[in-house]
C-alpha cells in the first residue's frame, strides 16, 4: 500500500508541527486519510508518542485501525507491527502505542479515565451526537505531554452532520478563513488551529464525477445537503433547527413588567424532565413591545451541567416541588397554568394528573403539528431581530436552554422537524409546549417579574 499524501493532505501535513488541525470537508475528499498519515508519521517519529484516535461507534473504530495498521506495516516495513485487540492497541516496533476508540457515552469515555495520551485525534466528528462530541473534547484531558513537546489536535467533520453547529462555534466561529492559523476561542492564549477545507475534487484517486452523481442521488431533493456534501458549504442549515437564536442578541433579563405566564413542561425519567417558565409581554417596556415573549427561568433533573442528556429519575413529586420553587422565586401564583407531555406514571396515571395532585395546574399541552411549533419560535426569535411583530428572548437565567437550543439539529430526512435521537431537546420542547400555548389560546396567570432591566 503506498502512503504518499495526495497534495491535499500534504497541504494538511504542513501545519501539524506548529497548529492543531481541522479538516472541515466535503465528502469523500480524503481526510480520514490524512488524519491517519498525521497518527503514524508521529509515532515513527517518536517512539513516546501515544495518539489516541477516536470515531463515535464501535464499529467505525474497526475500519480506521485496518487503515491505521496498513500505514503503520507500510511506514515500519520490514520490522512487525502488532495489535492487542483487547486493548484496542497497535504497537509499532520503536515502542509507540496508537489506542483507538469509540466516544458515544459516559461509559466508553470512561475507560479513559487515568490514561495518558500525547494526541488526540477524532474521525467523523461532524457526525458526533452532541454528548459524544462533548465527550471527546473531554478527552483533551487526558493529553499530557513533557516541557517541550506540544500536545496535538487533528479532527476531521463533514458539514451538516449531527455536530455540524457546534463545529461551526467550535471551529469556524474564530477562523479568518480556510487555511489561516487563528487562536482557539478567540483568545490571545488559546492554542494555535487551522481549519484546512475540501471538497471531493482534492481526492485524485476516486472516479469524481460519478462520486458527484452518486451524491447527487443519496440527497434526492435536499438541495441544500447536497450543496453541503459536494461543495463543503457550511452555511446551509447544517442540521440546525434554530440557527437564526443569537445569545449575543436574544438573551436579556425581561423588564419588571406586567406579564402574563405560562410554564411549559417536558416529562422524562432515564432523561432530564424539565420547565420553562415563559412570560408575556402586556405593557410597554423599554424597548420591548407588548406581546414580546421572555423564557425567563428553567428547572430541570439533569444529572449535573456536564451531562445533559441524562436524568437522576426524579418522581413528579419532587419535580413538582421544583416547579413551584421557580414560581415563588418570580412571585408567580401556584395557579399559573402548565402544559407538560401526557405521558403515563408508574402508577398508571398520566404526569399530568401526578403533577395536578401535587398542587401544579397542568394540562397536555397542543401537540399537533410539531413542525409547526418548531416553526413558531423561528418566527419569535426572527422578529426579536426585525421588529415585524413580538419577539422571544431567553432571560440569562435559563442557561441550560440556551446551550442546547442552537444545538437542536434537524432531522436529516425530514429537516422541519428536530433529530428524534437528540437527547438534549428537553429544553427546547418546554419552550415550544409553553410558547405554542400562549400564542394560540392567551391563556396565562397574571403578575408582574421583579428583577434586572
Amino acid at each position: 500500500m503506498s502512503i504518499a499524501p495526495n497534495p491535499y493532505q500534504q497541504a494538511v501535513l504542513r501545519f501539524r508541527a506548529q497548529a492543531n488541525i481541522a479538516q472541515l470537508g466535503g465528502r469523500g475528499s480524503s481526510k480520514t486519510f490524512a488524519l491517519c498519515l498525521d497518527c503514524v508519521t508521529r509515532c515513527a517519529e517518536d517512539p513516546n508518542e501515544r495518539p489516541l484516535v477516536l470515531r463515535e461507534s464501535w464499529s467505525g473504530t474497526q475500519q480506521i485501525t485496518d487503515l491505521l495498521f496498513t500505514m503503520a506495516t507500510a511506514a515500519f516495513h520490514p520490522q512487525k507491527v502488532r495489535t492487542n485487540s483487547a486493548m484496542g492497541e497497535i504497537i509499532c516496533p520503536n515502542g509507540a502505542v496508537i489506542t483507538v476508540s469509540n466516544v458515544g457515552d459516559a461509559a466508553s469515555y470512561a475507560k479513559h479515565q487515568g490514561k495518558t495520551y500525547t494526541s488526540l485525534f477524532a474521525d467523523e466528528m461532524g457526525n458526533y451526537p452532541p454528548t459524544a462530541f462533548a465527550f471527546a473534547m473531554r478527552c483533551r484531558s487526558n493529553l499530557r505531554v513533557p516541557v517541550g513537546k506540544r500536545a496535538h489536535i487533528h479532527i476531521t467533520a463533514n458539514p451538516h452532520g449531527a455536530a455540524h453547529t457546534l463545529c461551526v462555534q467550535k471551529f469556524m466561529k474564530h477562523a479568518p478563513g480556510w487555511w489561516k492559523p487563528y487562536r482557539e476561542d478567540g483568545t490571545e492564549d488559546g492554542e494555535w488551529w487551522v481549519n484546512a477545507g475540501s471538497t471531493l475534487k482534492d481526492n485524485p484517486h476516486i472516479d469524481q464525477r460519478a462520486y458527484e452523481v452518486q451524491l447527487r442521488k443519496a440527497t434526492g431533493h435536499n438541495d441544500a445537503l447536497a450543496k453541503a456534501w459536494i461543495e463543503n458549504d457550511w452555511s446551509v442549515m447544517g442540521g440546525s433547527m434554530f440557527d437564526n437564536f443569537d445569545p449575543a442578541f436574544h438573551v436579556r433579563f425581561p423588564p419588571p413588567a406586567r406579564m402574563r405566564y405560562q410554564l411549559g413542561a417536558d416529562w422524562g425519567t432515564a432523561s432530564p424532565s424539565t420547565c420553562i417558565l415563559l412570560g408575556r409581554l402586556l405593557d410597554h417596556a423599554g424597548p420591548f413591545v407588548p406581546g414580546d415573549m421572555f423564557a425567563i427561568d428553567e428547572v430541570d433533573t439533569a444529572v449535573n451541567a456536564d451531562d445533559l442528556s441524562t436524568g437522576t429519575g426524579a418522581p413528579p413529586s419532587e419535580f413538582a416541588e421544583m416547579v413551584m420553587r421557580m414560581l415563588q422565586r418570580h412571585r408567580c401564583k401556584k395557579s399559573t397554568p402548565m402544559v407538560c407531555d401526557d405521558m403515563r406514571g408508574l402508577m398508571g396515571d398520566t404526569v399530568c394528573a401526578q403533577l395536578s395532585k401535587e398542587g401544579l395546574w397542568c394540562s397536555k399541552p397542543i401537540k399537533t403539528d410539531r413542525a409547526g411549533g418548531f416553526q413558531l419560535v423561528r418566527t419569535y426569535l426572527h422578529h426579536a431581530k426585525t421588529g415585524a411583530g413580538p419577539g422571544l428572548w431567553v432571560s440569562p437565567d435559563c442557561r441550560n436552554l440556551i446551550t442546547t437550543l442552537p444545538m437542536c439539529p434537524r432531522d436529516p430526512l425530514r429537516p422541519e422537524v428536530i433529530d428524534t435521537r437528540f437527547t438534549m431537546r428537553h429544553w427546547a420542547d418546554g419552550l415550544i409546549y409553553g410558547l405554542k400555548e400562549m400564542h394560540h389560546t392567551g391563556r396565562g396567570g397574571n403578575g408582574r417579574t421583579v428583577g434586572h432591566y
